[in-house]
């Protein structure tokens, strides 16, 4: 669940018409407000790129126990060493599924006819409803079998004898390990709110040729939104801490007054930054009793979008809209090298997401001198339809927007 809301980009700054080149006028603001409600979010497209349930998986063996009580047991001297690898607590998985509410609010400022000021941040509201399952139970038994049958004698026979006395382990005992052991925070309902990152930048228009045209625009992200809790299973953060550069480049072709093209590229830099993050000891599991500060370096992004806008008169229009994203894997870095490769295994991110919207727009009317006031409505439904290491999320947006 960690970063869950890394690819929730709100893009208040693209154009109020349907030319992706615009920029506002000289001395002209624009104030836009955006509410996102998403989908129950249950589950995610993994790193196979297959869809699978949202949550965390851990196992409780032989090796588990070495690592909480420091290395006690020895694999072919104080057990059998098929014993030792077969020996099984439990599996198991916190279930959950969580639902987000996001209010944004959008600022514009026409510094002259080519050159405008932007700024965007958002307010989130999360919620998370978890459940602790087991998925697979214990071996007691079979690796008391195997601990009979090996050639350990009385030691080997008395160490089968006890672990047929072991009590079963249920979620109740893993809640009480996990924080008892573990140093977790209950597992349960989490609710959260805060500020997400704020973004902000110039938007520059180099080339309009009426019919089509060029904008470019660099921007920064700042880290002002809330980090998830390395203490909390179950928490999302809604900003990931350090610096983002970005540059951006805008296109687009109009056919006509009913029909135009627009396409958008971003490049962003992830900046390293330090952060207190749990130590896992494999690639499968990041529970873990141990954290320790990391370095790292978020892998760079490219985000790209191809939209056309149909329109039917100077007031509606709809757009539909392809999106792409891809981030490179991470990079950690730490006093501990197989933890910064088990936490950096496989953790690029890809996402496609499908979007429709609809627009109620009074700017051409305001220009034909035939309505008193410039604004837009817009309604978009967005889909994530496949990906790799993203959240299957689905979201409605209102999007208000009034020029000044």
């Amino acid at each position: 669940m960690k970063r869950l809301l890394s690819v929730m980009a709100l893009g208040f700054a693209v154009s109020t018409q349907a030319q992706v080149w615009k920029t506002l006028p000289k001395g002209v603001r624009i104030l836009g407000y955006r509410n996102v409600s998403t989908s129950k979010v249950k589950s995610n497209f993994n790193q196979f790129r297959s869809e699978s349930s949202l949550g965390t998986s851990f196992r409780l063996d032989a090796s588990t126990l070495n690592a909480i009580a420091g290395d006690i047991i020895v694999p072919g001297q104080d057990i059998n060493a098929d014993a030792y690898n077969n020996f099984l607590i439990g599996e198991y998985k916190v279930d959950a599924q969580a639902q987000f509410n996001v209010h944004g609010l959008g600022f514009g400022y026409g510094i002259n006819n080519n050159v405008m000021f932007y700024t965007e941040v958002a307010y989130y509201n999360a919620q998370v409803l978890t459940n602790i399952k087991r998925t697979k139970n214990n071996t007691y038994g079979s690796t008391s079998d195997i601990l009979h049958g090996g050639n350990g004698g009385l030691s080997d026979d008395t160490l089968a004898d006890n672990l047929n006395k072991l009590p079963d382990v249920d979620e109740g005992v893993i809640q009480s390990a996990l924080t008892n052991v573990y140093g977790y925070k209950p597992i349960g309902d989490w609710y959260g709110s805060g500020y997400g990152d704020m973004e902000t930048g110039l938007m520059a228009k180099v080339i309009d040729k009426g019919i089509w045209g060029v904008m470019l625009y660099p921007g920064v992200v700042l880290p002002t939104g809330r980090q998830d809790d390395p203490d909390i299973l179950q928490d999302v953060g809604f900003g990931d801490g350090q610096f983002d550069f970005f540059g951006e480049a805008a296109t687009g072709y109009v056919v006509n007054d009913m029909l135009s093209f627009g396409t958008t590229f971003r490049y962003t830099y992830q900046a390293p930054t330090d952060k207190e993050l749990r130590v896992p000891g494999s690639q499968d599991s990041t529970v873990s009793s141990e954290k320790d500060t990391f370095n790292v370096k978020y892998g760079d992004k490219i985000n790209w979008m191809v939209n056309s806008t149909i329109g039917f008169n100077d007031w509606l229009s709809i757009t539909p809209m392809y999106r792409f994203m891809y981030q490179a894997s991470s990079l950690y870095t730490s006093e501990n090298i197989n933890a910064d490769n088990y936490l950096g295994y496989n953790s690029d991110k890809m996402e496609h997401q499908v979007q429709l919207t609809t627009s109620i727009s009074s700017i051409q009317p305001f220009l034909k001198k035939k309505f008193i006031l410039p604004a837009q409505i817009n309604l978009n439904l967005v889909q994530t339809v496949a990906g790799k290491n993203v959240p299957k999320v689905g979201r409605f947006e209102l999007e208000l927007r009034m020029l000044f």
